[in-house]
């Protein structure tokens, strides 16, 4: 699914990493606290597979979407003058509907103060429907989400299954990134990754830095789309807890 900070291009080379600690540390649960677009947890085989996000839309959207797909069908390209009529008026439309029109239809996925994006023209003159794009991607992941327990909460708030050891995949926002729900204390984050390695559990964390008690277990550079006309180049890194280094393989 289209999201802001979305892992799906480098997917393919972070669910092995995880898949293998799970596989070779037999962990049962495999919790994503910032699910975002579910791009990583829809490539994971665990017995449970757990993924909470604070942003309503994308769980209203996977949640109402699973029940019935062929919502999907009904959907079409919005105009301009339709998405931020959607976007500001959200007491006039159905939760998932609000959801897919502001997910799929933002420029650059960027659903909090972004604009409109669901079309656009090419180098040669063609129009290029991003919405319609964006909507099978979906239609096509869909069957892949539909055995994960969803949760739409902060990920302090988790319910989460206890006693338990766990695998936890952080994609939180980045320390200069995007806020979460009015702001993202990154400190008081990684004292509850602490907190959850105490308890027995591997923790994972996306991020391009990290406090010094947590080891980079992968990297590499990637280009950052968050502006089309301003691309750049970041490392995106994997760091665990160094109490918790078992499982991964150099």
């Amino acid at each position: 699914m289209k999201y802001i900070g979305s892992k799906s291009k480098i997917a393919s080379e972070i669910v092995p990493i995880l898949q293998n600690i799970i596989d070779e540390n037999k962990i049962e649960f495999y919790i994503e606290p910032f699910v975002g677009g579910f791009n990583i947890i829809d490539k994971i085989k665990c017995v449970v597979r757990i993924g909470a996000d604070i942003d309503k839309l994308v769980c209203n959207l996977v949640v109402e979407c699973r029940r019935n797909p062929y919502l999907l069908d009904t959907l079409k390209t919005p105009t301009r003058e339709e998405y931020y009529d959607v976007r500001d008026n959200p007491h006039k439309y159905q939760s998932w509907y609000r959801a897919a029109i502001l997910l799929f239809a933002s420029y650059n996925s960027r659903v909090y103060g972004g604009c409109y994006g669901a079309t656009a023209k090419t180098k040669d003159g063609k129009t290029r429907d991003y919405f319609e794009e964006a909507k099978r991607n979906f239609q096509n992941q869909l069957p892949k989400l539909t055995n994960i327990f969803i949760q739409n909460c902060d990920y302090r708030k988790m319910v989460l299954p206890k006693p338990a050891k766990m695998l936890f995949y952080c994609d939180p926002p980045y320390a200069e990134g995007i806020g979460y729900g009015g702001g993202f204390d990154t400190e008081e984050f990684w004292n509850w990754c602490r907190e959850q390695t105490k308890e027995g559990n591997i923790v994972i964390v996306s991020e391009n830095s990290a406090p010094k008690d947590f080891a980079c277990i992968w990297e590499k550079g990637v280009e950052s789309h968050l502006n089309n006309r301003n691309k750049t180049r970041k490392t995106e890194r994997l760091f665990m807890c160094m109490d918790c280094t078992y499982g991964v393989q150099s």
